[in-house]
């Protein structure tokens, strides 16, 4: 598995379904972006809660949504309406979220305990979102197929993730600050936006792309 291999197909998958994905994404980070806005202008215990909760549940319904988009190109299926990839992800939100929630801890722990098990733990389990969508498997056996997966090649995966989140933590950056001029909410709110609608595909296309080579090979 080469990284720049899977870079430049994720790539060529968020140039060819841009349009698409803008869509699938903009819908539900609208949404989120607004609670964040809320939270940032009127902060409270509510709204904290409120951004919190949107910003998982939206991202998991974005990335299943994203998968599944992948998938059917995959298939050789033509693209869906975005409300169809949201119909689908929906079914399974319930397994992301605690697949999610059970990574986020494990992977907290190994970073307490020591950074190195941390760092496994984020390679080992980055193939969970795709395995829950395309394999329809439950969150213990996501887990135990990704580490399976990637196990011999963590080191490379592990350079892959590090490297997109790099990526798109810099446009997250670049697109947010575009907006900073409006007052606090709306750059917060439109910023938000246009963020999660042009950054999140390309992480979701990398992950895929990575599940559909490990898979093959």
């Amino acid at each position: 598995m080469s990284i720049s291999e899977v870079l430049e197909e994720g790539w060529a998958l968020y140039k060819r379904l841009f349009g698409r994905s803008a869509v699938v994404a903009g819908l539900i980070f609208l949404v989120v972006a607004l609670a964040d806005a809320l939270a940032s202008t009127r902060a409270t215990y509510a709204t904290a809660f409120v951004s919190l909760a949107l910003a998982l549940i939206g991202g998991l319904l974005v990335q299943g949504a994203l998968v599944e988009v992948v998938r059917d190109i995959h298939e050789g299926r033509p693209p869906a309406p975005a409300t169809e990839y949201y119909q689908r992800t929906r079914g399974r939100l319930g397994t992301l979220l605690g697949t999610a929630i059970l990574y986020g801890v494990g992977v907290a722990i190994g970073f307490v305990l020591l950074v190195v098990p941390g760092l496994i733990a984020v390679a080992r389990w980055s193939l969970i979102v795709p395995l829950v969508m395309i394999e329809r498997l439950g969150w213990r056996p996501a887990f135990r197929r990704s580490n399976e997966l990637v196990k011999g090649r963590t080191g490379r995966v592990l350079g892959l993730i590090v490297i997109t989140n790099v990526l798109t933590a810099v446009a997250t950056l670049v697109l947010r600050t575009a907006f900073s001029a409006l007052p606090l909410f709306w750059s917060g709110w439109i910023g938000g936006t246009v963020a999660g609608a042009l950054v999140v595909p390309f992480e979701a296309y990398v992950l895929t792309v990575l599940y559909y080579r490990l898979r093959s090979a």
